[in-house]
């Protein structure tokens, strides 16, 4: 007999670990929020002034309202997943969390030279997350050339990822250009990861004069020849391959 976990569930990817982070992280601030101490949302004053470099970190699991969690919580559990399986466990994490704490550690960057403007401005750090997942996966489907169903109607990758970009630009047309900046950079750092060269000329003749050089040693060492223009009548008498 199987033995049962000691848990109602298991997690079965690390996406999912997230989403139960998210909404834990996100049920917290609310609560200390109405306490009158938030400590998890990001804002830009007081990792400055009060050096609460924690909230880089904390805010990119923290969902300001209702939908924003329950949204956020299907879009890491279903894309989350699906690119998991795709990439390994390390690299997963690595962009989806790297991408929106570069774009926080940008915005926060330019705070500090333009320090009004985002004062007492907080970022949700869910939002830089959920729009990180969107465009991976659209762009991702569509490298591979897989057709997506967006609410019944079949997209291209290229397509769902561009809904994606429209709604960081309807966030930021309807509501605030500002709170909306880590999202419009996390949205282009993800073009920029998804079409980086793979690997540069430089990059390669290095790789190709190290081999060559690993070569010429194991040939030195070995006392190896290559022997040219041999064919294939010439094997049946070993005699003739020898030198």
């Amino acid at each position: 007999m199987a033995r049962r976990s000691p848990f109602f569930f298991s997690f079965q990817s690390t996406a999912h670990v997230l989403m139960v982070v998210m909404i834990a992280a996100s049920v917290i601030e609310e609560l200390l929020s109405r306490a009158g101490a938030p400590l998890l949302i990001f804002r830009t004053d007081l990792v400055i002034e009060r050096f609460q470099v924690w909230r880089l970190v904390t805010a990119l699991f923290v969902a300001v309202n209702t939908l924003e969690i329950i949204f956020g919580a299907l879009i890491i559990y279903s894309l989350g997943g699906m690119l998991e399986s795709r990439w390994s466990r390390r690299r997963f994490l690595q962009v989806v969390l790297g991408i929106p704490l570069t774009a926080e550690i940008l915005v926060l960057i330019a705070a500090l030279f333009l320090p009004d403007i985002f004062r007492y401005a907080p970022f949700s750090g869910t939002r830089s997350m959920i729009t990180t997942l969107w465009i991976l996966y659209g762009l991702m489907a569509a490298f591979s050339g897989q057709m997506l169903n967006f609410w019944g109607t079949p997209i291209t990758g290229k397509t769902f990822a561009l809904i994606g970009v429209g709604f960081v630009l309807l966030s930021a047309i309807f509501g605030s250009p500002i709170a909306a900046l880590p999202e419009l950079i996390c949205a282009g750092l993800c073009y920029a990861y998804m079409y980086r060269p793979r690997s540069s000329g430089v990059i390669q003749r290095i790789e190709l004069a190290y081999y060559t050089w690993k070569l010429e040693r194991l040939k030195a060492k070995t006392r190896l020849k290559v022997v040219k223009g041999m064919k294939d009548d010439d094997r049946g008498d070993p005699s003739q391959n020898i030198h």
